[in-house]
């Protein structure tokens, strides 16, 4: 008898704790504010598929597809797409669509 009650205390000790440690764990306060120079986006093989970063004055979006290979980037100034082969395929610069919108008026 003395010892299913010596268990019982140890059961209901050991469930008091866990209740006590989800509930401080519940309280954390999330910050309202996360910093970091980059981002990266993975799949589900571990291949970076996108990165949000920071390169000197500038912020950059960069794309990548499947095999690894950079398909676009986007940053402030402009959006370039790149072909299969890696080479550069197009190019849209904020500077010529700021003008062209300019014209139209």
């Amino acid at each position: 008898m003395m010892r299913s009650a010596r268990t019982l205390l140890l059961l209901i000790t050991g469930l008091m704790l866990v209740v006590a440690t989800l509930w401080a764990q519940s309280r954390t306060r999330t910050p309202a504010v996360t910093q970091t120079q980059r981002i990266e986006l993975v799949d589900k093989d571990g291949r970076i598929r996108a990165e949000l970063k920071t390169s000197g004055e500038d912020t950059l979006l960069v794309l990548y597809d499947g095999q690894g290979r950079l398909r676009t980037v986007i940053n402030t100034e402009s959006v370039v797409f790149y072909g299969m082969d890696g080479k550069m395929k197009a190019r849209i610069d904020a500077q010529n669509l700021s003008e062209g919108a300019k014209e139209t008026r």
